[in-house]
């Protein structure tokens, strides 16, 4: 191609002032757009009592060895509800309000035949012992019915990545140099087609302990004001845990539902 023959363009203001306020237009527009289907859809699912949708799990092929030693597959939980989180063998504070959530969902659901399945990832766990971990695992029920994936150092990769990209947790584990483990602490709810469920109407998952928080923030400040009229947090531990044990209850009512419609 002859480039000396090719002549500049013309670089007329009037019409790139044009062009761009042409784009600005489209932009605010498709912006409005997405922001009333977005308030159109939550206006339509704030009082439906199914939850929400999060993600499919696609990566099925994740070895659990549970507390009694049996190497299971975590395609084995399909047909059924389970409750993962992430524990250590010496539980830490910030894992308190979950593990207080999941002990009354499971005391509601233990004369049922809808008791869920427990997944815990144990991140300071070995293969070779997993008795280690039985005094965690034991308040909430035998297995299989509580199973757990154990995060040895060849396999911490692996559940590091599971955890995050298709369990969403938005915190990855890792181990400080104390020793102690920075991790997700939520509960996260799994249905019979191993999808992620979030709060009904929400697209916000179990964080108990974000709530516990709140909740504490809540009463030092009315404590500290007690002439103040203070806003009420909107979520409390027991209200979510209820939406929970509701949650599951739909799952169990609707088993062939695989999506939010």
């Amino acid at each position: 191609m002859d480039v000396t023959k090719l002549e500049p363009a013309d670089r007329d203001p009037k019409k790139l002032r044009a062009t761009a306020l042409k784009i600005v237009i489209f932009m605010v527009a498709s912006g409005l757009f997405l922001q009333f289907a977005y308030n159109r859809y939550q206006k339509r699912t704030s009082q439906s009592d199914r939850p929400s949708l999060e993600t499919k799990i696609t990566e099925t092929e994740v070895e659990l060895l549970t507390a009694d030693g049996i190497v299971r597959n975590f395609q084995d939980l399909k047909g059924g509800v389970t409750l993962a989180l992430t524990l250590t063998k010496e539980i830490q504070e910030e894992s308190a309000p979950s593990l207080k959530a999941l002990k009354a969902v499971m005391e509601h659901f233990q004369e049922g035949p809808n008791k869920p399945t427990i997944l815990v990832f144990v991140l300071d766990g070995e293969n070779v012992a997993p008795e280690k971990i039985s005094h965690v695992l034991s308040e909430y029920g035998q297995e299989p019915q509580v199973l757990r994936v154990v995060a040895s150092d060849r396999s911490k990769q692996s559940i590091r990545a599971f955890t995050k990209t298709r369990l969403r947790f938005n915190q990855m584990p890792e181990q400080r140099e104390t020793g102690a483990f920075d991790y997700d602490t939520r509960l996260v709810l799994i249905d019979q087609h191993l999808h992620v469920r979030g709060i009904p109407g929400s697209n916000e998952g179990w964080n108990f302990a974000a709530v516990a928080k709140m909740e504490k923030a809540f009463a030092q400040a009315k404590e500290s004001h007690p002439e103040e009229e203070l806003i009420v947090p909107p979520m409390t531990s027991e209200k979510l845990i209820q939406l929970l044990i509701d949650s599951i209850q739909y799952l169990y009512d609707h088993p062939n539902e695989k999506a939010q419609k």
